[in-house]
């Protein structure tokens, strides 16, 4: 099964053969993570940095990274899952060379999505695929165990 994970939310799998992924990214950033001994894996994209761009419309809300964070921390606390113990991945935060300079959204993004894995101690050992000047999309294939990081018409695993 195929589960996509839109710009401004997250999802957690345990025990499931699912795969999980993100539409290309742009100046968006996805972070996913996998544990194998735990079996779960998870996965969080969004296109804003910061709560003041959260949007609320009729049927759902979108979140920006630090929202997101924040929720994501809380639902792998409730696991009990030691973010040490996985796995993690950041991809996305493109950058366009006709992009005005106020439009540094990539980057604004990768400097909070930094600082939140620096503050769980993974920063330095996660997987990092970004800066592109191409739109990319990331994959958490969580029964497999792995990866999967689609641009440029390549495919690229990790794992």
């Amino acid at each position: 099964m195929r589960i996509k994970v839109p710009k401004g939310s997250f999802e957690i799998v345990q025990k499931r053969s699912v795969i999980l992924y993100t539409d290309p990214l742009g100046a968006g950033l996805a972070i996913g993570f996998i544990n194998k001994t735990r079996q779960t894996f998870g996965l969080l994209a969004f296109l804003f940095p910061t709560r003041d761009f959260d949007l609320n419309l009729e049927e759902l809300t979108i979140y920006s990274g630090e929202t997101l964070f924040v929720r994501f921390q809380d639902e792998i606390g409730k696991l009990g899952l030691p973010c040490e113990e996985c796995h993690w991945i950041v991809a996305g935060a493109s950058k366009f060379r006709n992009s005005p300079e106020f439009l540094n959204l990539g980057e604004r993004n990768l400097k909070i999505a930094e600082t939140w894995l620096k503050r769980i101690n993974v920063w330095e050992r996660a997987i990092k695929k970004v800066g592109f000047n191409a739109p990319l999309s990331l994959s958490v294939l969580g029964g497999e165990g792995f990866f999967e990081v689609k641009f440029q018409n390549r495919v690229e695993r990790y794992g």
